[in-house]
C-alpha cells in the first residue's frame, strides 16, 4: 500500500472497511438516495471511488466533482454531459432522437458520448429529467455520485442568494422524487462541508429529508494499527507495536490522512538523517515537523475565512483559538462569546458546522468541546491563534 496523503485512495491503496461498504450496498440495493456524512479527510471520496471501481451486476456508477460550479443550470449541464456517457443511456433507443433534436447545442461527439456546451437558453434540468426517463427496463440502475455537492450549494448562495440556493435544492429533490426517474436512477451526495448545516441555515431541511445517511467514522484502533503495518511494507524501516501505539496515541483522531502524514514524515526523516532505526524522539520530531507543513493544514483556516463572514467568522475563530490554547471550551463560555459577537440566534448552527467539518467534537461530554485532532490543535495554536 502506497502513501499518498491527501489524494483519494483507489485500487490496492484503498483501505477496505467491510462494515462501511456493506452498509453502502444495503442502502443502494434498497433503492435509497444517500448522503455520505463525515468530516473532511476521513475518506468519503475514496469510498465513492471504490463503489465505482467495484460495481455489482446491473449497477452503473458515475462520479462527478461539482466543487467549482456556482449556478443551477450549469450544475445540471455538467450532470447531463456526465450521464450521456453512461452505458444505460447510450444504449437507449430514445436517446438517438433526443440527440438529433438538440444537435445544434452539442459541441462534442465521440465514442464516450456527446457533450453540450454552455447555452443559457437551454433548461438543463428538464433535459436531464427527460434523459433519465429514457432508460429502458432491464438496463439496471444508474448511480450518480456527486462529490463536493454542499460546496456547489454554498457557491450558489454566495453568488445568487439564498432563494437561488433553495430553488437548487428543491430542483434536486424534485428529480429524486420523480417516480419515472427513481425507477432507474439513484443519487449519492457527499462533500467536505455539512449539507445539513447549510440547508438548516436556509430553513430548508425538507429538501434533504428523503436522503439516507451513510456515516463514515474514523478508524478503530485495530484498523489504524493494521493500516500502519500495510504502509510499513513499502518503507525501509520497521516499527515495533509499542512505537505504533505511540504514534496512534499522538494522532488520537484516527483518520487515514494523519496516519499517512506520520509514516511519510518518518520515511523522510529516516532518509535525511540516515537513521538505522526509529525511536520515540524521531516520532516526536516528525510531529513537530508536521506543524510547519502549511499546505496540509492551511485549508482548515481558509475554509473558515471563505464560508463564514463578519461576526460568524470572528465567533468561530475565537472558539477555535480558545480550544487550541485551553484544550477545551464549555457551552456556557460559547454562549457568552455568541452574545459578544451578536450571533445568539445562529451560534448553535455555527458550532454544528465546526463539529461536522471536523474541527471539534463534544463526544466525551455534551457540554464540553475539544479539537478532534491534537495535530490540528497544535497547528491552529501555532499558526492562527498566536
Amino acid at each position: 500500500m502506497n502513501i499518498n496523503a491527501g489524494a483519494p485512495a483507489r485500487g490496492e491503496n484503498f483501505y477496505f472497511r467491510k462494515n462501511i461498504i456493506s452498509k453502502a450496498w444495503d442502502l443502494i440495493e434498497s433503492g435509497n438516495h444517500i448522503l455520505i456524512a463525515a468530516p473532511r479527510r476521513v475518506g468519503k471520496t475514496s469510498v465513492m471511488y471504490y463503489l465505482k471501481d467495484n460495481p455489482k451486476n446491473n449497477f452503473d456508477f458515475l462520479f462527478l466533482d461539482t466543487e467549482s460550479i456556482n449556478n443551477e443550470n450549469e450544475f445540471f449541464r455538467r450532470v447531463v454531459n456526465k450521464v450521456l456517457k453512461a452505458d444505460a443511456i447510450k444504449s437507449s433507443k430514445k436517446i438517438s432522437a433526443f440527440i438529433q433534436k438538440h444537435m445544434p447545442s452539442i459541441t462534442k461527439i465521440g465514442k464516450d458520448g456527446v457533450e453540450f456546451g454552455v447555452k443559457d437558453d437551454l433548461n438543463y434540468f428538464e433535459m436531464l429529467s427527460n434523459i433519465l426517463k429514457s432508460i429502458e427496463p432491464g438496463q439496471g440502475k444508474l448511480i450518480i455520485m456527486l462529490d463536493e455537492f454542499p460546496q456547489t450549494l454554498e457557491n450558489i448562495i454566495v453568488d445568487e442568494g439564498e432563494q437561488a440556493g433553495r430553488h437548487f435544492m428543491h430542483s434536486n429533490r424534485e428529480l429524486r422524487q420523480d417516480d419515472e426517474v427513481s425507477q432507474h436512477v439513484q443519487f449519492i451526495y457527499t462533500g467536505s462541508i455539512g449539507l445539513e448545516n447549510i440547508v438548516g441555515k436556509m430553513n430548508a431541511p425538507k429538501t434533504i429529508n428523503d436522503l439516507s445517511r451513510l456515516v463514515i467514522p474514523p478508524l478503530k484502533p485495530i484498523e489504524a494499527k493494521d493500516l500502519v503495518k500495510r504502509f510499513l511494507k513499502n518503507v525501509p524501516f520497521d516499527l515495533s507495536d509499542p512505537l505504533i501505539d505511540y504514534i496512534l496515541k499522538k494522532i488520537e483522531w484516527l483518520i487515514p490522512f494523519y496516519i499517512q502524514l506520520s509514516i511519510e514524515g518518518l520515511k523522510d526523516l529516516h532518509r535525511d538523517e540516515n537513521l538505522k532505526s526509529i525511536a520515540i524522539a524521531d516520532i516526536d520530531q516528525v510531529f513537530k515537523n508536521m506543524l510547519g507543513q502549511r499546505n496540509h493544514f492551511e485549508h482548515w483556516h481558509s475554509r473558515l475565512r471563505t464560508t463564514m463572514k463578519g461576526d460568524d467568522y470572528n465567533f468561530s475563530k475565537q472558539i477555535l483559538n480558545i480550544v487550541s490554547e485551553n484544550e477545551t471550551i464549555g457551552s456556557a463560555e460559547i454562549h457568552n462569546i455568541a452574545v459578544k459577537y451578536k450571533v445568539e440566534d445562529t451560534f448553535k448552527d455555527l458550532v454544528g458546522a465546526l463539529v461536522y467539518d471536523g474541527y471539534i467534537n463534544n463526544s466525551d461530554d455534551k457540554k464540553m468541546y475539544r479539537f478532534n485532532s491534537p495535530i490540528l490543535r497544535m497547528w491552529w495554536r501555532q499558526n492562527v491563534a498566536s
